[in-house]
């Protein structure tokens, strides 16, 4: 397997992190009630989604593309190594902010100290943008990390109520998703 492989094995991270974000919200919403809501088959199945069947799908496409085991199929299987690439690659920043959606939601329910969202929120920010940005120009991977550590001090610096990052958390998903989108048909486009 090619070297540069096995740092796209560190992108899952962050899908992990969240997929398991989204369990512990999942148990979080059915706790105390004796119907179980809507809700948490909707949290379980995301977190399905993001820590089982998206890996799968990566480390499955990974191994196709490198062993050849489907010639007739190289040209698929590479543009979907490809969307799953760029689906990682790109995808991290708004995964990060969802992550740290559900725990500020998560943090309503129970005392927990501020550094419960914002030690992981800040590592997970810092932790992509090195990975994604280490070769890009114009310094974008300390912009990046700065960005993250900007924001979470800027929340700090407010006072910001869980809810309050809970919802500035969901818009910069919805921003930082659609940009990626935009981007992603772009780069489509242009290559």
């Amino acid at each position: 397997m090619e070297a540069y492989r096995y740092q796209q094995l560190a992108y899952l991270v962050v899908p992990v992190m969240l997929g398991m974000e989204f369990f512990m919200a999942a148990r979080e919403e059915k706790k105390g009630g004796e119907e179980t809501p809507l809700g948490f088959f909707v949290l379980e199945t995301l977190g399905f989604f993001f820590m089982a069947f998206l890996p799968a799908i990566f480390v499955f496409t990974i191994w196709a593309v490198e062993s050849k085991s489907f010639p007739l199929q190289n040209v698929p299987l590479a543009r979907f190594d490809r969307y799953a690439v760029l689906f990682f690659f790109m995808g991290s920043w708004w995964q990060v902010y969802i992550f740290a959606a559900l725990r500020a939601r998560r943090m309503t329910r129970k005392e927990v100290e501020r550094a419960y969202l914002w030690v992981p929120f800040i590592f997970l920010g810092v932790f992509i943008s090195l990975l994604v940005l280490w070769v890009s120009p114009w310094n974008l991977k300390w912009i990046s990390a700065g960005w993250f550590a900007l924001l979470a001090g800027a929340l700090l610096l407010i006072k910001a109520g869980p809810k309050a990052v809970e919802r500035t958390m969901w818009v910069l998903a919805g921003l930082t998703f659609f940009a990626e989108n935009i981007m992603f048909i772009w780069l489509e486009s242009v290559v």
